[in-house]
This record gives C-alpha cells, sequence and structure tokens, in this order.
C-alpha cells in the first residue's frame, strides 16, 4: 500500500527522536496532524504542484511497488540489429542519427579474479524509438563513426549507472561522452530520493511494466563472437527499457523537464525532441 504523500516530507529521524523521548502516542499525533493538514490544503494547490507532490510520493514508494501482476517489459515493435562489421555499422550510425534522444550502455567481459585488470569494452547498445542495436565492436575494424556520435553533443545519451561507461569510453578511446543524462542517479541528485533508480525500478515506476535481467547473463562473456539470443535480449532491452522509461516520464511528468540539463531544456522548448514523444516518425 502507498504511504500518506506526507511520508516523503517528515523527517522519519526526528520522528524516532520523539518517539524516544516523548513516546509513540507524540509522534502518531503530530503524524496525523501532518496528514491532515496535506490532505486539507493538496486539493488547493495548482495542478502542477499536485503531480510534483504525487510523483515525489511515487518515487519514494518505489521500493514497496508489487511487480507481480504487471506485464513483462519487452521491445514491443523494436528490431533488434546484432552489428559485427564496417559496412552495418556505418548504416545504423546513419539511421541512429536520426534520433535527438538514445538509451545508451555498454557490457565488458566479467572478471572474477580479485584484483585482475578489467576487461575491455565487448559491447556498445543503443536504442530509439524503432531499434535497437548490439554492436559487437571488439570485431568491427573501424568503429570511430560510432565513437563520433556518442561524443556529439547534438544527441542526448540516457542510461543507468554510467560512471563506469563515461570512464571507460575516456580510457580505452581517449573521448567524452557528451550530452548525457544518467536517468539513474537523477532523481537521487535532483528531487532527494535516497537510492539510485536502476533499470528495473525505471521500467516498473514509469511503464509499469516488469524488466526481466538475468544474473547468469549479466555475467556471461560478452566479448563471445557468437552472442547468444540471451545475450542479445539482454543488451537489447538494457539500452532499451531505458529510452523507453526516459521517453515516458517525460510524456506522463512534463514538469520533470525543469530537472533536466539547461540545454536539454532549451531543445525541449524549441520541440527538438517531437519525434521521439510524440509518434511522428
Amino acid at each position: 500500500m502507498q504511504k500518506d504523500i506526507s511520508e516523503s516530507f517528515i523527517d522519519n529521524k526526528r520522528i524516532k527522536l520523539i518517539n524516544e523521548l516523548c513516546g509513540v502516542s507524540e509522534s502518531n499525533v503530530i503524524k496525523n496532524k501532518i496528514d491532515e493538514c496535506f490532505n486539507t490544503f493538496l486539493p488547493l494547490l495548482d495542478s502542477n504542484t499536485q503531480r510534483l507532490l504525487t510523483f515525489i510520493n511515487e518515487i519514494d514508494n518505489i521500493l514497496d511497488k508489487n511487480d507481480e501482476n504487471v506485464d513483462l517489459y519487452s521491445l514491443s515493435s523494436k528490431k533488434v540489429f546484432v552489428i559485427n562489421n564496417d559496412e552495418d555499422l556505418e548504416i545504423a550510425v546513419k539511421n541512429i542519427k536520426r534520433s535527438k534522444i538514445i538509451g545508451f550502455d555498454t557490457e565488458q567481459k566479467p572478471i572474477f579474479k580479485k584484483g585482475a585488470k578489467a576487461s575491455k569494452i565487448a559491447i556498445i547498445q543503443i536504442a530509439d524509438k524503432h531499434n535497437a542495436y548490439v554492436f559487437q565492436i571488439q570485431q568491427i575494424k573501424d568503429i570511430s563513426s560510432l565513437l563520433s556520435l556518442l561524443s556529439s553533443s547534438k544527441i542526448t545519451k540516457v542510461g543507468i549507472g554510467l560512471k563506469n561507461d563515461v570512464n571507460v569510453l575516456y580510457t580505452e578511446f581517449k573521448i567524452n561522452l557528451n550530452s548525457y543524462i544518467d536517468f539513474g542517479i537523477l532523481f537521487k541528485s535532483k528531487l532527494f530520493y535516497k537510492n539510485d533508480l536502476g533499470a528495473k525500478k525505471a521500467t516498473l515506476l514509469f511503464l509499469n511494466q516488469k524488466l526481466q535481467k538475468s544474473k547468469n547473463t549479466s555475467r556471461s562473456n560478452w566479448e563471445n563472437k557468437d552472442l547468444s539470443s540471451s545475450q542479445i535480449k539482454y543488451a537489447a532491452e538494457d539500452a532499451a527499457c531505458v529510452y523507453d522509461s526516459f521517453c515516458e516520464m517525460l510524456k506522463q511528468h512534463e514538469f520533470l523537464v525543469k530537472i533536466l540539463p539547461k540545454y536539454f531544456q532549451e531543445n525541449y522548448s524549441n520541440n527538438i525532441y517531437i519525434n521521439e514523444l510524440s509518434g511522428v516518425n
């Protein structure tokens, strides 16, 4: 059951202190009075404020949201392309450049030996409205056009937990991932949510769908010449679910544009992202 909106604005440490010093009954009186205030004044607030308070309450309670009866996340009409040669890469990059927002992630072969050097990037996955691309970059001779796309400031890259991806891209290729939004830490840094928001919770929060992530697949050998069907599905969905969640967030909660970077706000005001968000091809 979702908690009252007032729960998001109560200092629980102070309530605990009141419990200890004054008793549980006194702290309950305080919480009940705060609830009464919110119930009284919430309908009097403007619609944007109401939506913001409701959203803050939703994200604060996302860990308690039951996903048993929701649909599984799927790529829907998105086509999946596994790219492992120069010719297909050039075609894919050309198509991706038509988008202004893309979902982004990388995969590396896992290292299980403590202190061992980290593997190089094996997979770069990108998703847009229509497609999901799984680039096997270790099998491609020239990935310069793909790296140029990632360093371009004209396309917004959206991902979750991008700190390592940013560092590894610079270490390996000496490029900066420009114009990127780490969806995972966005609400922690801007709305003071206490945790990073993972892909599964983002998918549940904005799409009301359940993302299945296999630990065995995530720890598999991403340097395999022939990726398994489970690896392809995992990689494609990792980029696609973040893209879909981000775009759905903007459609459902337009006021949240104001917590995004300034360049994104300006582009949004100028309808730069209208194709991604309106269904126009």
